[in-house]
């Protein structure tokens, strides 16, 4: 097993500025305040995984395993790929062999494209956004996605504007 995995770090989604549009700042405001009286968040990152054409689950496992997280949120359109192990059931079957919650939010899939995070439905993204976000307050979460290069993904977007409505900064797992 690897002694360090490698993370890029996204250092703006620090800021505690409100720039998801589907969110206004009442809807903020109050999710904080919820966050504030609940217990300190055991999980510091909000963390992205994509799985690219990788062939198994290792470095998958080492991940969740090394950064404690709780839920894998599948945030693709579709849950499917070339591969059938990363079909979301297949996905499911091995969180929960390790204990692990597994989660489909399609309405945080992307319609684009691109990186570009156009998705499907902005009323249902949004209330799939503040799920996630108060998912957060229970445990650590990875958002997972199918494109390997965080820079290339639409996770990416939906990453920083949940670390928006959770203050925690995002970490993209390569």
């Amino acid at each position: 097993m690897m002694n360090k995995l490698l993370c890029q770090n996204n250092e703006s989604s620090l800021s505690a500025q409100i720039s998801l549009s589907t969110t206004n700042k009442e809807e903020v405001e109050d999710f904080c305040e919820k966050c504030n009286e609940s217990e300190q968040l055991e999980n510091e990152y909000i963390f992205t995984f994509g799985y690219g054409n990788r062939q198994n689950y290792d470095l998958f496992l080492a991940y969740i395993q090394n950064n404690n997280i709780k839920y894998v949120i599948d945030v693709r359109k579709n849950p499917r790929a070339w591969t059938r192990r990363w079909y979301g059931d297949k996905i499911q079957e091995f969180c929960l062999s390790k204990n692990i919650q597994y989660i489909s939010k399609i309405d945080l899939g992307n319609t684009s494209g691109t990186q570009k995070w156009i998705p499907p439905n902005q009323k249902k993204a949004k209330a799939a956004l503040r799920e996630v976000a108060e998912i957060t307050q229970q445990g650590t979460v990875l958002l997972l996605c199918a494109e390997m290069n965080p820079e290339k993904c639409h996770r990416v977007d939906v990453a920083e504007k949940l670390a928006k409505l959770v203050s925690l900064p995002v970490r993209h797992l390569l």
